[in-house]
């Protein structure tokens, strides 16, 4: 309550140009009149505005490049735009959404300059100047495994991480009710137990691909059946949500290793992950650690032992894996490790 809420995907961006011209261009989506304020004085923003109301047809966001010559002034630019905020007193709240992407990309195409940049937002962040500005950092791979394997971790550390509470399984239970009821499906009550115990640890966007396919199976059988069972519910799970229409979801928790982790931890990341997923429930630390040294031909030494540790992690960290009280690695969503084991697991 009481700030501008700005929110911009950073996920295709690839230097710290055009992180900041992109945040300009959200300021100009969402807050326009807000921007017009901000650019008042200030030549870099007064001139692409004036232009795009004259021409009309070109974006905001390549007349802004054409202003100004960003890609070598960016770190002046930031700051006078910075500044400029700071001057109006208004509380901002800026959501940058797929950070860890956009850092990932910059570190492969230009190490040097993305150290600059990290280095450089953080001095924004920490500047007592800017506390009625503030900053939700979110991306689906985790940042800290990002940056730590690059020794950069101090450049986050003053960040405060956020944890979303797990969904409670009486939450579960209402949400799919009423979906199905507000859609005219007869079920029976057991199917609520079967769906929490399919899908194990409740995602939001499974849950709601789950209802979904229930409902469309329910339109295309109400004809030949009474109510949704529990039979009807396992031939959904097996069928749609372990064929295609999960596919291209769960495809990338396998693609995303290769994208954001080592080179030189692909091949053992994916050993541990269908090793795994072909147990019933679980494995032990002791047992992944022995299969890690074996694979990567390592002696059994504390710098083994941190790299394997550090490595596990950042599985936990990404969604992958949790470690129960008695030290066993299972996957953290049922669904996942069905789906792995289906079509990794067995190779």
């Amino acid at each position: 309550y009481g700030y501008k809420v700005i929110h911009f995907n950073v996920e295709a961006l690839t230097n710290s140009a055009d992180f900041f011209i992109d945040l300009i261009d959200a300021l100009y989506e969402l807050e326009p009149e807000y921007l017009k304020k901000i650019s008042k004085g200030w030549d870099t923003l007064t001139k692409p505005l004036s232009k795009i109301e004259e021409l009309g047809a070109m974006s905001f966001k390549v007349k802004l490049k054409q202003s100004e010559n960003w890609k070598q002034n960016w770190e002046e630019l930031s700051l006078e735009l910075i500044n400029k905020i700071i001057s109006l007193d208004d509380k901002v709240l800026f959501i940058i959404d797929e950070f860890p992407d956009m850092l990932n990309t910059m570190l492969q195409n230009n190490k040097k300059e993305t150290i600059t940049f990290l280095h450089h937002f953080r001095k924004i962040r920490l500047d007592k100047k800017t506390n009625n500005i503030k900053w939700l950092v979110s991306g689906s791979v985790n940042i800290r495994g990002v940056l730590d394997e690059e020794k950069l971790i101090n450049t986050i550390n003053d960040f405060k991480i956020e944890f979303l509470p797990s969904i409670q399984e009486n939450e579960v239970n209402n949400f799919i009710s009423s979906m199905l009821k507000q859609r005219g499906v007869i079920f029976n009550e057991s199917i609520l137990k079967t769906i929490y115990d399919s899908l194990g640890e409740p995602i939001p966007f499974f849950i709601q691909l789950f209802t979904q396919e229930i409902y469309r199976y329910w339109r295309r059988e109400k004809n030949n059946i009474n109510e949704i069972g529990t039979k009807e519910v396992k031939e959904i799970f097996n069928k749609h949500l372990l064929g295609e229409s999960a596919k291209d979801k769960l495809q990338h928790y396998h693609s995303r290793i290769k994208m954001h982790y080592p080179d030189k931890l692909h091949e053992i990341t994916y050993d541990i992950l269908d090793s795994i997923s072909k147990s019933e429930s679980g494995i032990s630390e002791r047992q992944l650690y022995t299969q890690y040294q074996l694979k990567q031909d390592t002696p059994d030494n504390s710098e083994t032992k941190i790299v394997f540790k550090s490595l596990m992690l950042r599985l936990d960290s990404d969604f992958y894996t949790y470690k129960n009280d008695n030290n066993i690695y299972d996957f953290k969503v049922h669904l996942i490790k069905i789906w792995w084991r289906k079509n990794w697991g067995q190779l």
